[in-house]
Parts: structure tokens; sequence; C-alpha cells
């Protein structure tokens, strides 16, 4: 079956596939308890958790809520990347109080003068539908519109919507995966889960 062809039912059976192999990975690293490590991998299982939920929320209809984790999902990875790689001590000591002063667009920046986010995908995302994500998140006009359908109170989502949810969920759980892979040096993992990106269609290959 071609992903042209597939429905919202089939994305959502692989993405609950998809998470039953990264829980059943992650279950087997060992996590070192250094602050900024365990700070960053908890941040990655966010977005993992995330993930699953957004698939569950779907497969129940329940899409304007699970719209609304698209925003979470992002951002708590940019977020996880800054604390594993860019953030000052003096800042995790502050993130632990809920006390982080930068505002999101300078940690996104940080995190792409990384070599491995340099190609700037990520402010790229957040340029295009940063303002729809916090549309849906915060119960602005996006996600207040869509809740009537045919001249009845019923969520508004069209099927290519929804499988766009679950695709970007799908990516940032791998990439959230990737991360924590990464550091517990277990590089097998990480090339299993790159393999996975392309294979489901989340990444395209470069010409």
């Amino acid at each position: 079956m071609t992903k042209a062809k597939m429905t919202v039912g089939d994305y959502v059976n692989d993405s609950y596939a998809l998470h039953a192999w990264i829980l059943d990975n992650l279950n087997e690293l060992d996590i070192s308890k250094d602050k900024r490590s365990l700070l960053s991998v908890c941040a990655f299982d966010t977005v993992i958790e995330h993930f699953l939920g957004a698939i569950t929320l779907i497969k129940s209809k329940i899409y304007g809520s699970a719209f609304s984790l698209v925003r979470p999902i992002f951002e708590t990875f940019v977020r996880g990347v800054w604390l594993k790689n860019c953030a000052e001590d003096a800042e995790l000591v502050n993130f632990q109080k809920d006390r982080v002063k930068k505002e999101f667009g300078e940690i996104l920046k940080l995190v792409e003068g990384l070599e491995a986010f340099k190609s700037g995908s990520l402010s790229s995302l957040k340029k295009q539908a940063w303002s729809a994500m916090s549309s849906y998140t915060h119960g602005g006009f996006q996600q207040i519109s869509r809740r009537v359908k045919s001249g009845n109170l019923y969520p508004d989502f069209e099927d290519e919507e929804i499988i766009e949810v679950l695709k970007i969920s799908q990516m940032f759980a791998l990439l959230a995966f990737i991360q924590v892979a990464i550091e517990v040096k277990r590089d097998d993992l990480v090339q299993v889960a790159i393999g996975k990106l392309y294979s489901m269609g989340l990444f395209k290959k470069k010409n």
C-alpha cells in the first residue's frame, strides 16, 4: 500500500506501531543521572508521550485536542535539544524553577547554531506553522472555527490535515528518540531510527 492511498486509520496504526518500537527500545537504555542529561531526556520523553496522546485522541476522533498538541511537541523537542547542548549551567538551575528568561525564538536560534540543525528546517517550520499551532493550542480562531460541520456542532477537520498532524508527530517522536540514543551512545539505534524517518516518508532523500 502506497502512502498516497493510506487512510487516517492506516496512519494511526503505523503511529501506534512506531510508538511501541520507541518504547521498547527506550526501556533498554541506561540514562545518566547527570542533571543536564536527565533534564533533556525527560523533555524528549515528553515529546514521545505527546505523540501517543495525539494518536489516541485522533483514534477517538477528538481532533481539536490532538491538533493542540502539535505546538507542545515541537516546542518541547527544541527545548530538549537546548537543554542538552546549549543551556548554561545557571540556566539549567533556572529551568528547574520555571524561570528561563530566554524567549523561544532565542532558544531556537541557539539550537540551529548546532551542526545537526544548521539546515534551518526547525525555524522554517516555525515560520510556516507557528501561528496556526499557537491558535490550536491556545483556543484561537483556528481551533474555535473548526467546531461546526454541515450545520451541526461537530469538529470539521479534513483527513489530509489529520494525517499531517500524525506525520509531524511521528517525525518529532523519532527525532526525540534519536537525541536520547545519541546521549547514551547507541549509534545502532540512531541509524535504525534515521532509517525509519526515510522509510516512513518523514524525511526526503537529497538528490
